[in-house]
């Protein structure tokens, strides 16, 4: 997507660097929750508003989270979902030649580059790890010349640009970067637009059929029923370390616990939009927003403790979002069933 960008008007909610016909999805408004998710919903989020499709239709599979012993399921699209829904296929990247030659050879294709980068040269974490941490993160991009030494790209909640010595930091052309063998080629992704996204009603109705199979890969035990379990021990980790382990373990915990389950809120108040909804689906969303909710409780919670050096078990935030989660999914199935059980 080549886009035309226009000069900051303070106040109207572009930078220098935002396409005038990408605004930031009401995902990512004032009213979020978690304004932020991870680098990869947040630029799908954004990615699919920018080609005007509406990305919670594809949110079901956030039904299916769980507590993986360290971490709460890194949550991300699935390929299938965006390929039926969309008619977006995205594709591993063979990376054999420099990434600029790659990326300029998928973006003339009319395609979008998915790739990890360093967070140190990109603009838009000016706020974090901008010339401060090396930090991997991913991005979008679209729109790149290699004459200008200038790309553009979706990354968190905004579209953005980099350029001269940010553009050779991020492609890994200046001297120290493109010289050292030891630096590995990056992860990177293709996604190809290769047939139109469905239009209603038939995209709601993949998109329910789509929570029915994902209801079938439900955790066998409450995630957070699991999480609890390992509270105590997390807890006296979080006091003995550093305030950058915190913001590591928060983000990894709590907060994707809250912004997945604030994403599944949002699926079912989009499915009531397009008179899919019932009693089961408005208590459920009801849940997996105070889920949402009390998880950033429970994260200023744990900031407090650390600040006090003090551990607090958080024995009413565990509760409340052990019983929100099971009344969110006995709804879910209530109202939708499963794969298997319809097909039977």
């Amino acid at each position: 997507m080549k886009s035309t960008t226009v000069p900051s008007e303070g106040g109207g909610g572009l930078d220098a660097t935002t396409p005038v016909s990408v605004q930031p999805h009401p995902l990512h408004g004032p009213d979020a929750i978690w304004q932020e998710t991870n680098c990869y919903i947040d630029l799908w989020v954004e990615l699919l508003h920018a080609w005007g499709l509406e990305p919670r239709a594809a949110l079901p599979f956030t039904v299916a989270q769980d507590f993986e012993g360290d971490h709460f399921t890194f949550f991300k699209y699935p390929q299938a979902d965006l390929e039926i829904l969309y008619g977006t296929v995205v594709q591993e990247m063979a990376v054999y030649d420099t990434l600029q030659a790659h990326v300029v050879a998928q973006i003339e294709r009319g395609h979008t580059v998915l790739l990890e980068v360093d967070s140190y040269y990109l603009p838009d974490t000016h706020a974090t790890a901008y010339r401060r941490e090396h930090v991997k993160t991913t991005v979008a991009i679209d729109d790149i010349s290699p004459k200008a030494q200038r790309l553009s790209y979706f990354h968190s909640v905004g579209y953005h640009s980099a350029q001269d010595e940010d553009y050779r930091g991020l492609l890994r052309l200046s001297p120290e970067l493109s010289g050292n063998g030891n630096i590995l080629f990056p992860y990177a992704e293709c996604a190809k637009r290769v047939r139109p996204a469905l239009a209603m009603p038939a995209m709601a109705d993949v998109s329910v059929a789509l929570m029915r199979q994902h209801l079938e890969r439900l955790p066998v035990i409450n995630p957070i029923s699991l999480w609890r379990q390992d509270f105590d021990e997390h807890m006296d980790t979080l006091l003995a370390r550093d305030e950058a382990y915190f913001h590591l373990y928060t983000f990894n915990l709590p907060r994707q616990l809250g912004a997945n389950f604030e994403m599944l809120h949002h699926w079912l108040r989009w499915l009531d939009e397009q008179g899919g909804g019932s009693p089961s689906t408005a208590a459920a969303a009801e849940t997996a927003c105070a889920i949402a909710m009390e998880a950033k409780v429970l994260q200023f919670r744990l900031a407090r403790a650390v600040a006090r050096r003090r551990a607090d078990p958080c024995t009413q935030s565990l509760d409340a979002l052990e019983s929100s989660y099971d009344r969110t999914i006995d709804g879910l199935i209530s109202a939708f069933g499963r794969a298997g059980a319809a097909a039977a």
